[in-house]
């Protein structure tokens, strides 16, 4: 074989390797697998305000400890975050086939909310948060 042929076939080949190298690293960063996703649901909730108190219960099915659970406020607004220790799965419900990991809810405060004194419990998967607020008296005097 002549030796121009044989130079242009390692060429050839090392073209192909080349490639070949190319292909595969743009298949490792297409298809390498995705960070475990968290699932975060809101949880079902009710807020009851009074005259000197906001009370928001939160529903946090499957949270077992309180340690599990976040509550702070930032700004005006109350966060709670709470942490499954295994996905909670609802049977024959498409949108939740594979199970909540976390629960995220926030509720805008009112201007007259007492943040430094916002109480927290915690029992049987029931999150109760006591919100006071400052309320402002002022005695009219009458005439």
């Amino acid at each position: 074989m002549e030796e121009w042929i044989r130079r242009e076939i390692e060429e050839m080949l090392r073209e192909f390797k080349r490639v070949r190298e190319e292909i595969s690293r743009i298949e490792e960063e297409v298809f390498r697998p995705l960070a475990p996703e968290e699932r975060v649901q809101v949880p079902l909730y009710e807020v009851r305000r009074s005259s000197d108190c906001l009370t928001i219960y939160a529903d946090l099915a499957g949270v077992k400890r309180k340690e599990d659970v976040d509550v702070y406020v930032e700004g005006n607004v109350l966060r709670i975050e709470a942490r499954l220790s295994k996905p909670l799965l609802f049977e024959g419900l498409v949108f939740f086939r594979e199970g909540i990991t976390k629960y995220k809810l926030e509720i805008p405060l009112p201007s007259n909310a007492d943040v430094e004194n916002i109480k927290a419990s915690f029992r049987k998967g029931m999150l109760e948060v006591t919100v006071p607020l400052k309320v402002q008296r002022v005695r009219v005097k009458v005439e």
